[in-house]
């Protein structure tokens, strides 16, 4: 079957059109792995390979995410569009860390790299607002809920961050990484980057101690903990509500019980 003659593929022909009005050439080559919110595909335009995002819902704060994407470890931003916060950017060569992971020393040294490229100012991310939006006036059951309000977590500082890294928004190049997803950065406390860093990376407990410490070897260690409980929580909520909203996503259900296995045994560390 010739797939650029599937009916989603010439739809993302037409919206890069839209877009790219001056374009002579469009090739879809491929729907991307990854990606819950968005679709995202491989194209070729007038010859040069690029990926458009196609949101499923349209962008607030697009021109916040735009600042995000003009720092040196974000791929370069060929268009993007304001109104639905569909965007193309260039094709990046490399491994994501899914394919390639990283040791946990370079993980925390490329972590220092982004935060001091990411801007500070252009807005806030609150973990505890993103787990009330993903809850949507729901609670989590009688266990969690209860260590979420004990939690009473508070960021030790602040500075810009990516706030979803994981092994799929990272690409490893022959000249350093390349970041991707920006939809929810926002100024945070660095070790909850660092934190949701390492869990896509599936670092054991050992592994966590020696990102931390070579990030900033005068983090608490409590801090740390509960931080990884609070990144817990909000990936259990995301899931919650994927599974209220009827996903029946193998990936999704296993997300919500692991979570909530994880937190557990945090709180079992206290």
């Amino acid at each position: 079957m010739n797939m650029q003659n599937l009916p989603e593929f010439t739809s993302v022909r037409q919206r890069i059109q839209e877009i790219l009005p001056d374009s002579r050439e469009i090739e879809v080559l491929e729907l991307l792995p990854g990606g819950w919110s968005n679709r995202n595909f491989r194209i070729c335009v007038d010859g040069s390979i690029a990926v458009i995002r196609i949101k499923s819902a349209p962008s607030v704060q697009v021109a916040d995410e735009q600042r995000y994407l003009e720092i040196p470890l974000a791929p370069e931003l060929w268009v993007y569009d304001s109104r639905t916060g569909d965007m193309i950017t260039e094709w990046v060569e490399g491994e994501l860390l899914v394919e390639s992971p990283i040791d946990p020393e370079t993980a925390a040294d490329y972590m220092r790299q982004l935060h001091e490229a990411i801007p500070m100012g252009v807005r806030s991310y609150s973990p505890s607002s993103a787990i009330t939006r993903f809850l949507r006036g729901n609670r989590f059951n009688q266990s969690l809920d209860k260590i979420y309000q004990q939690l009473n977590w508070q960021p030790s500082t602040i500075c810009g961050c990516h706030n979803e890294l994981n092994d799929w928004n990272v690409i490893k190049t022959p000249t350093g990484f390349c970041t991707l997803d920006w939809e929810s950065a926002g100024d945070n406390d660095p070790i909850f980057d660092l934190v949701g860093l390492c869990y896509g990376l599936e670092f054991t407990d050992d592994e966590f101690s020696r990102a931390i410490s070579q990030y900033d070897a005068s983090v608490d260690s409590e801090h740390v903990r509960r931080t990884r409980v609070l990144y817990q929580l909000r990936e259990h909520a995301w899931a919650l509500d994927r599974l209220d909203r009827g996903s029946t996503k193998p990936e999704i259900r296993q997300q919500f019980e692991d979570t909530s296995i994880e937190i557990h045994r945090l709180e079992s560390m206290s």
